[in-house]
């Protein structure tokens, strides 16, 4: 949740010129639980100003927290610089009226918190009020998500004893053509679409923000099934050619490109000379690319791609530690990084080995830098700024899987060898065969931000991410027993000669991640 939040009267008493009683707390609360932006005269698409003014009144400590609060952008009401499509706190001591009046007009009034500083204790009061909103969040969310894991848990048992009755099984790519070439279609119907309308296809509950995140993975990850699919099934690619440059036009649009916006208070498509990360929208577009130039030899996009992986390419080697961050603020996420790494080695093969130095300097980094002891995995996430970081948190299944697809595509003997590993950490045969999210503890029923509901110590995304390198590796066996456990959690249903699960009416993304997975081949 966004929390917007003014300086005077709010932070700082006007009649003492002094910081507000309890002040402290309440910037170290709201840091730490909120995405924090400023809305004050102070700053106006600048933080700066609002620091400088600030640092007389707090310690060095509190600072450092203050940093962390984004700028707005605004000119003569602060509800401009309000994003009225997600949910917020705004806290400020004297709203205008026509403020007030834009806050009804969305239905927000009750996001507005007035701060009263001549009231003792009143920040105290304000801290309560926040800790309650948290409070109540975190019950709807735990209510939802029991209600889908008791959903998910119901569907499992029937859908178990269906499958046990009809003995379904799986075969090859030959054998496969027609169901996997089915729930191609249904993807592109589903996905080349107009870009306001791939967003809202994407679950309301996750917000604005990941709405467009999980459009851009949605389109980035069918794009991964269509070059597969080319390569699989030749007769496919001139087919493949012609939907891959409509999803890259629906990346490129402004609305998709908006929740990158919204994060790094700037165009990633028009600050490419700037050294601000932007790392995860410009890596999955350039990832596209080079699935279009497998598919396509035209050069329509040469001069974007080329722009695209220059720009990545210089802002990670000018980083401390050739890392770059998906978001402001947060961890190094190293599946996100290898999508860069990933989209600079297509790059490199298809224009004479330009920037295969980073890849291997990166590559070398990581197998030095950043190796879980216990598992010999890569690391699941790493701080920003620490080359040095070496398994102080934990390795997860999800970010495993997804690493371990990725770098097929730039080592594929160090990715046989991290699948190896990742069996050892995370293969479950029963009573469900698919890779645990937690390789040190079970959990037989759960929720984790990253894998999404466990059952029965399964990762969803884990075991979904998985199939790509099983299928790589051609470790069919494996790759055919988690394809029956997605059958088992996601009903493939058929209409109008078009194959789906039916979870992808409420996670897209999981049908174009599923079919990227099991068509996993060598681009070449």
């Amino acid at each position: 949740m966004k929390l917007y939040i003014d300086i005077d009267g709010v932070l700082l008493d006007y009649d003492s010129d002094s910081r507000a009683d309890n002040a402290i707390e309440l910037i170290e609360y709201i840091t730490s639980e909120f995405d924090c932006y400023w809305l004050t005269t102070h700053c106006k698409g600048d933080a700066d100003p609002a620091i400088a003014y600030l640092s007389r009144y707090f310690p060095e400590e509190t600072m450092q927290k203050l940093a962390k609060i984004k700028p707005t952008c605004w000119e003569d009401l602060k509800t401009e610089g309000i994003d009225f499509d997600s949910n917020f706190i705004w806290l400020d001591d004297y709203p205008f009226q026509a403020e007030e009046a834009v806050l009804e007009n969305f239905g927000a009034s009750d996001s507005l918190i007035k701060v009263n500083l001549r009231n003792e204790g009143e920040l105290l009061r304000v801290l309560d009020i926040l800790m309650d909103i948290k409070k109540k969040k975190r019950k709807r969310i735990k209510r939802m998500l029991c209600f889908i894991v008791g959903l998910i848990l119901a569907a499992v048992l029937g859908k178990a004893i269906w499958m046990s009755v009809s003995n379904r099984s799986l075969g090859d790519f030959a054998s496969e053509k027609e169901d996997i070439l089915q729930r191609r279609d249904y993807l592109l119907g589903q996905v080349m679409t107009n870009p306001s309308d791939l967003i809202s296809r994407m679950p309301e509950a996750v917000g604005p923000q990941f709405q467009g995140e999980w459009a851009l993975y949605s389109a980035s990850m069918l794009t991964a099934a269509l070059t597969n699919i080319s390569m699989i099934y030749p007769e496919t690619r001139g087919e493949a050619a012609r939907c891959i440059d409509r999803l890259i036009q629906i990346v490129m649009s402004p609305d998709l490109r908006r929740y990158d916006f919204h994060r790094w208070g700037e165009d990633p498509l028009e600050t490419l000379d700037s050294d601000v990360s932007h790392i995860s929208y410009l890596s999955h577009l350039a990832w596209m690319i080079s699935g279009y130039n497998y598919t396509c030899s035209d050069g329509k996009y040469d001069r974007l791609h080329g722009k695209l992986c220059e720009t990545m390419n210089r802002r990670i080697l000018q980083s401390p530690n050739l890392n770059l961050q998906t978001y402001p603020g947060e961890l190094i996420y190293v599946p996100d990084m290898l999508v860069a790494i990933v989209a600079l080695a297509n790059y490199s093969r298809q224009n004479k080995g330009k920037y295969w130095p980073t890849v291997h300097l990166w590559l070398e980094e990581m197998k030095a830098n950043w190796i879980d002891p216990g598992t010999g995995l890569i690391s699941s996430y790493i701080p920003a700024g620490d080359a040095g970081f070496v398994g102080t948190v934990p390795v997860k299944g999800s970010y495993s899987a997804l690493s371990c697809y990725y770098l097929t595509f730039v080592d594929e003997e160090f990715a046989r060898g991290q699948y190896a590993r990742l069996k050892d950490a995370f293969f479950q045969a029963k009573p469900i065969s698919g890779f645990r999210e937690y390789s040190d503890k079970r959990c037989l029923l759960g929720f984790d931000i990253d894998a999404g509901p466990i059952l029965l110590n399964l990762s969803p995304t884990g075991t979904a991410f998985g199939i790509g390198p099983a299928t790589f590796f051609q470790d069919r066996d494996v790759r055919n027993s988690f394809l029956r456990t997605a059958e088992l959690a996601g009903f493939t249903v058929i209409r109008d000669g078009r194959r789906h699960y039916l979870l992808a009416n409420v996670a897209l993304v999981g049908e174009a991640i599923t079919l990227a997975m099991r068509t996993a081949v060598k681009w070449e």
